[in-house]
């Protein structure tokens, strides 16, 4: 993408002053006292030690794995302990409690025994030139999984062969095209043959045509590698093959445009609201409705420093008393009581913005912008809100401040988001915004069409997700969030300050969609509140855009968040109670 500047456009003078101004004047950071505890299968860790890095702040937890200690903002804690994987968390503004769940670090020690010649090999080891490996399910750091991971770049490829599983079988001595398996001594599958991760596609037979020039590298997965990701399909191995533009592979995990091999199994559970079960709502049900204001303002004294309280409560008076001036009274309350916490106001703005209270949404993003100016998310959902608020101008400004700090417009992340958005308006509104700039797209394809786009935002960082999408036959992509299985993409996101994907849907017409997700938890007692935005023909002149907030309590259960075909509204499917 190249913007070419024809004039200087006055951006949002107000907001630039005082961005400027916190960060000319900031005070010298202060000091977050955090606690929580460390467990390993929800058993208490003695003696983790944690430790701020580059600093002599330390802990060791006790035996009920409790710990405390202090840090500033930006600082990094990791937590150590035997036998465990080192876990390093970035401290945010908000940070006061963190709970961590460690793993067991797998050491491979079998001998990988490769099927289809009588003089069986065992593959040596090299020096990893890679420490991370891409594939359809998330990152594999390679030195978790020690010799379970065999590299081979594609410079080492026999180029002579008529198909990548040929010049294979002169790295692997390996026999047989198609037909070749990978397994470690003393185990046994029903499945015989490797499994193909080709660029985030998966083929369980025979993997289709591969330019070999275009190789970057291959991975051969064994053992524990293979079966984490992949479960006991890989259980006879996993054939990573990564091409030169190796970026089309995060871009077709988030298409989804692909064949997966996976099916889904019907298990996911609808949305459910727990909230009208909590103790403060049911004191509330009990009363008559002249009553309800007064003793709401009463519980809040009880439960001030619970953002959930206020959505709660709500909710309540929206939809099982029908009455919504009380309802955005208590919004506004809320506001008030949480107008120095981002994550809850974040949160906030997301109900306002379901609610369409759109102006409403703007001030509480302005704020949030003000309270976090460095981080990338704050500029893009401010623009997103003046769009949506249909003051075009205002937003293509706010998304050149975003750029005008130095943040980019790649292929991945917020970046990529933002780059999408500034192509759609410019597009679609260049004349309502009156945008003087030149905007030129990175890709040829003039318009960034699909048949649904839906872009996940969430309030708190620590947050961990699966969302599972299964198309019309069943086949289901699993896409985690979560830093052990995509600790580059939650590294990436606390160091540019951002707390949301995006995801493309192309073939609607064929059957019903599901969007499916399993909340891992975000490290603290308090729930998440999950904002999905649905836009129907993203990029056409009939699109048409939903949002839905979801608050997310309920651990590691399957839940479905939307079902959707070609000829039903978006959110028909989507259960709220």
């Amino acid at each position: 993408m190249l913007l070419q500047k024809n004039s200087i456009t006055k951006i949002l003078i107000g907001l630039t002053l005082f961005l400027n101004y916190s960060l000319s004047f900031g005070q010298p950071p202060s000091m977050n006292k955090i606690t929580g505890y460390v467990t390993h299968d929800n058993v208490p860790l003695n003696n983790v030690n944690i430790f701020v890095k580059g600093t002599d702040r330390k802990a060791i937890t006790n035996k009920k794995g409790q710990y405390s200690l202090q840090a500033s903002e930006k600082e990094v804690i990791q937590y150590s302990f035997v036998g465990m994987k080192p876990v390093e968390i970035v401290v945010e503004d908000v940070t006061d409690f963190l709970n961590v769940k460690m793993a067991k670090v797998v050491s491979d020690l079998e001998e990988v025994l490769v099927e289809g010649d009588e003089n069986v090999k065992s593959f040596g080891t090299k020096k990893q030139k890679r420490p991370k490996v891409s594939t359809a399910y998330g990152d594999i750091d390679r030195r978790s999984f020690s010799n379970a991971v065999q590299i081979i770049e594609g410079k080492d490829l026999w180029l002579g062969s008529g198909n990548i599983a040929q010049s294979l079988q002169n790295q692997l001595a390996l026999s047989g095209y198609g037909s070749f398996g990978i397994r470690p001594t003393g185990t046994f599958s029903g499945r015989k043959t490797a499994l193909w991760d080709i660029d985030g596609m998966i083929f369980e037979n025979n993997p289709p045509h591969v330019d070999l020039v275009d190789v970057d590298y291959v991975a051969v997965l064994r053992s524990v590698a293979s079966t984490t990701l992949y479960g006991m399909r890989g259980a006879s191995g996993v054939i990573v093959v990564r091409t030169k533009g190796a970026s089309k592979s995060e871009v077709l995990k988030q298409q989804l445009g692909f064949r997966n091999q996976s099916k889904y199994k019907n298990d996911a559970l609808p949305y459910r609201d727990f909230s009208f079960n909590t103790e403060y709502l049911k004191k509330l049900e009990r009363l008559p409705n002249q009553e309800l204001y007064d003793s709401y303002k009463d519980l809040s004294a009880q439960y001030k420093n619970s953002p959930s309280f206020y959505l709660d409560v709500s909710n309540f008076f929206r939809i099982e008393k029908r009455n919504k001036k009380m309802s955005l009274a208590v919004l506004e309350d809320m506001e008030e009581a949480f107008d120095q916490n981002p994550e809850a106001l974040k949160a906030l703005a997301y109900t306002y913005q379901e609610l369409g209270e759109k102006s409403k949404a703007i001030k509480v993003y302005y704020k949030i912008a003000f309270l976090r100016s460095s981080y990338t998310q704050s500029f893009r959902d401010l623009a997103n809100a003046y769009i949506k608020n249909k003051q075009y101008k205002e937003g293509w400004d706010m998304y050149l401040r975003y750029l005008q700090r130095g943040n980019k417009l790649q292929d991945k992340g917020i970046e990529q988001i933002v780059y999408n958005e500034m192509k759609s308006l410019y597009l679609q509104k260049k004349k309502v915004a009156k945008i003087k700039e030149v905007f030129i797209p990175k890709d040829k394809k003039n318009n960034p069409e699909s048949d649904l786009r839906v872009v996940f935002e969430w309030n708190t960082s620590e947050a961990e997700f699966k969302f599972e999408f299964v198309d019309p036959k069943l086949n289901s992509f699993v896409y985690e969030h979560s830093m052990e299985k995509n600790s580059e993409r939650v590294a990436d996101q606390k160091a540019k300050g951002y707390s949301s994907e995006e995801f493309f849907i192309y073939d609607m017409n064929s059957g019903d969609w599901l969007i499916n997700m399993t909340y891992l938890g975000n490290k603290k007692y308090d729930p998440t509140y999950l904002k999905a935005t649905v836009y129907k023909n993203w990029g056409r002149k009939n699109q048409k855009e939903e949002t839905k907030v979801f608050k997310l309590s309920d651990l590691n259960n399957k839940v479905q968040l939307f079902k959707f075909n070609s000829t039903i509204p978006v959110s028909s499917a989507v259960s709220s109670n």
